[in-house]
């Protein structure tokens, strides 16, 4: 891979590297007050704060979804820095650039990450 392909993607990932850890830290930050706040308890099941609970489990899967994605995030920079970027984890073939247009963070090739999800 070019200089240039690879100070792009390199870009790409820092810019949603710094997206994710502000999103990560804002929901982290709402989760906490919602831990933290006083409220009263009912075994009522109409209580709001019964209610809530759904959003809550969202706000929690949303946090360690983001999270994840940041953690591809910094393994893809590492990949650069290693000199690995661009080849797939797995089978060692390079990655296709439309795969790597559309997921810069992505460490295997489409065929193998296909069959990772089976």
């Amino acid at each position: 891979m070019e200089t240039s392909e690879l100070r792009t993607y390199q870009s790409r990932l820092f810019a949603l590297r710094t997206r994710l850890l502000r999103e990560v830290g804002t929901v982290e930050e709402a989760l906490l007050e919602d831990v933290m706040t006083a409220g009263d308890t009912s075994a009522v099941p109409s209580h709001p704060a019964d209610q809530d609970v759904e959003g809550f489990d969202e706000q929690v899967i949303f946090a360690q979804n983001e999270e994840q994605l940041l953690e591809e995030v910094e393994a893809a920079l590492e990949r650069i820095e290693a000199g690995t970027f661009g080849n797939c984890e797995l089978c060692g073939r390079e990655i296709p650039k439309v795969r790597l247009d559309a997921l810069p963070q992505a460490a295997t090739c489409i065929e193998c990450a296909r069959g990772e999800e089976r």
